[in-house]
């Protein structure tokens, strides 16, 4: 039964030897650019790292003025096909541990700590274990045994037949992650941003894969593949844990010295290597056409790629990320402008952003595309060709006639280069303070986050430490914390450039790079298709069963063993955070009475409070 006097006499070995020691000096995330502008060192949110006294696992502690504290488990982790090991394994992580083998006890300890329970994600290179709590001690009762489900899963034969896939007697195919990614793999957005990554990465690298898994490779999966992954990839020496919120001076001498000692054991694994990702195959085209399938015909989408900086320098991705702000951050945006907001749309909607991973890449988004069937765009033709290729900014009945031929092969690629190199040419439209204030968004964007859900952001920027520190060639080996505890500094820094920084940045990373591309064309047949090949294999897998009334048993089995078995006695055990000690942001309140009623309203009731954050 888990008490928290029995977190705390179970780690009686470590009061000779802490469990975990302080490591390097507190680093300071700045939150808001009225720390950038203090000149103050300490500003921020002090952020202490405690590695393990024997692996090398790491504890970050970042203290945030925040009244919800989070815990978050990373486990970098990387793919080399689509079987989904990374996101099935996910799954298995909350079905049960070694040390609290029932399965749902997780989940029940989480809402008893103020909480609305536990989740994760994740990515090509790494998964997450999230929690959030409103009390310091939720998080401290729910660390070890989130930590030990993460490091020690049960990973049974009946877990994998419940949680990622089995078929029934009639040969139909379940299983949760299976059925989850069903529902996902051939939707729009999937598919194109699937395939452009296929474009831009060799085809040993992780991101060339799908980290959730297709289903037709998740069919062939084993349970003894996801142990193996399991052995690889999540060993003490490759965890790192955030916690974020306003923890007590004293909480990691009264809770994180406490954590049961066996729950960390490392094997000696190590998966942290270089990796290679950009030099796509020999031969590789720079552009696909994808099907996807859709009964409504009208609309299809274009994404657009294009090679980044390395994760290590972060003064360019800042930039680029500015960069992208002003070409397509808002409604009055150069590509908005151009592809949006005119007489005669192009697309519905465009997005500018930057992935900052381990191979980060530039992607532009053109989203409900007005499609217009091949056979329509020939008997449209007027022989205007000269006409539907001027992409001189703004709308007009000229641009109208580009709508059935922009899935012609490069003709809506040729529209976008275009319009960048105008903006390029034309000095970006002649506002030398375009990109000053494009980087004064983005301060005020970051600090809104650091305000509205500062756990969030921190969960993002940390990410990218942990992941680079693992993977990315430049800082293999080296612990990275903290890499943007200065991201207000570089912004305010940035806002000062001249525009010819900004005009070099443009023609650089778009205008002389290479562009990869991807186009999603709506088909109302795949779906005919897809249906027929489900049929197909139900009937394959029905036959293949020997025993089936045996086979039925073993379902039944794995469902019954898989389903949350909470005695009143454990619930009654479960250790529950004191209410008196939630956390609440200082705030004062007062009843106004009104001179006059407002309908039934006769008084209103204000709360004030003050921000740590913005100006």
């Amino acid at each position: 039964m888990l008490t928290k006097t029995n977190h705390q006499n179970s780690a009686g070995s470590n009061s000779e030897r802490p469990l975990f020691i302080k490591d390097g000096d507190d680093v300071f995330i700045q939150r808001s650019s009225k720390d950038a502008e203090s000149n103050n060192a300490s500003s921020g949110f002090r952020t202490s790292v405690y590695k393990h006294f024997e692996s090398n696992m790491r504890v970050v502690v970042c203290r945030t003025p925040s009244p919800i504290y989070t815990l978050n488990i990373y486990v970098p982790t990387a793919v080399t096909d689509n079987k989904g090991l990374p996101h099935t394994l996910e799954h298995l992580v909350f079905c049960g541990s070694k040390r609290y083998p029932t399965p749902g006890y997780l989940g029940v300890l989480a809402t008893h700590s103020y909480s609305v329970g536990t989740n994760a994600w994740t990515r090509n290179d790494c998964t997450c274990y999230t929690f959030s709590a409103s009390a310091e001690d939720g998080v401290a009762n729910v660390f070890p045994v989130f930590l030990d489900h993460v490091l020690n899963p049960i990973l049974s034969d009946a877990n994998f037949a419940t949680e990622v896939y089995h078929y029934d007697e009639t040969g139909k195919e379940n299983g949760v992650v299976f059925c989850e990614m069903s529902s996902k793999e051939n939707r729009e957005d999937v598919l194109s941003i699937y395939h452009l990554k296929k474009l831009m990465y060799n085809s040993s690298a992780t991101f060339a894969h799908y980290s959730g898994g297709k289903t037709y490779d998740i069919a062939s999966l084993t349970n003894k593949e996801i142990i193996d992954y399991h052995h690889k990839y999540y060993d003490a020496n490759n965890v790192t844990v955030l916690l974020t919120g306003a923890f007590s001076d004293d909480f990691e001498e009264r809770y994180l010295q406490k954590i049961p000692a066996d729950i960390i054991k490392s094997h000696g694994n190590d998966s942290r290597a270089p990796m290679r990702c950009f030099s796509p195959d020999v031969g590789r085209p720079k552009h696909e056409t994808v099907r996807f399938p859709s009964a409504d015909t009208s609309t299809g989408s274009f994404k657009f790629g294009w090679q980044g900086p390395p994760q290590e320098d972060i003064e360019t991705t800042i930039a680029l990320e500015i960069l992208m702000e002003y070409l397509g951050g808002n409604s009055s945006s150069p590509l908005s402008l151009r592809f949006v907001k005119r007489a005669s749309p192009l697309a519905g909607s465009v997005s500018a952003s930057v992935s900052g991973n381990v191979a980060s890449k530039l992607v532009i988004s053109l989203n409900r595309v007005p499609y217009t069937c091949p056979t329509s765009a020939e008997s449209s033709k007027s022989g205007s060709d000269s006409k539907t290729n001027d992409v001189s900014g703004g709308g007009g009945s000229i641009d109208d006639q580009d709508i059935p031929h922009l899935f012609e092969e490069n003709y809506t690629k040729n529209l976008l280069t275009k319009e960048l190199e105008r903006v390029y040419e034309t000095r970006f439209n002649g506002d030398a303070h375009a990109l000053e204030n494009a980087a004064k968004r983005q301060s005020d964007s970051l600090a809104a986050h650091a305000e509205n859900n500062p756990g969030k952001l921190l969960q993002t920027l940390f990410y990218f430490d942990i992941v680079a520190s693992h993977f990315s060639p430049g800082s293999l080996g080296k612990v990275r914390i903290g890499s943007c505890a200065k991201q207000f500094d570089m912004l305010a820094e940035l806002s000062k450039r001249p525009i010819e920084f900004w005009l070099d940045l443009l023609k650089k990373w778009f205008i002389d790079a290479a562009v990869y591309s991807v186009a999603a064309i709506p088909d109302p047949e795949i779906g005919s298709e897809l249906e027929a090949k489900r049929k197909e294999k139900e009937q394959e897998n029905a036959a293949k069963i020997v025993d089936k009334e045996a086979h039925i048993k073993f379902i039944k089995d794995s469902a019954e063993a898989n389903t949350a078995q909470i005695t009143d006695e454990m619930k009654h055990g479960i250790p529950k955070p004191n209410s008196t000690m939630t956390s609440n942001i200082p705030h004062t309140q007062s009843l106004v009475v009104l001179d006059r009623a407002i309908g039934p309203v006769t008084a209103v009731q204000t709360m004030n409070s003050e921000s740590s954050f913005v100006k």
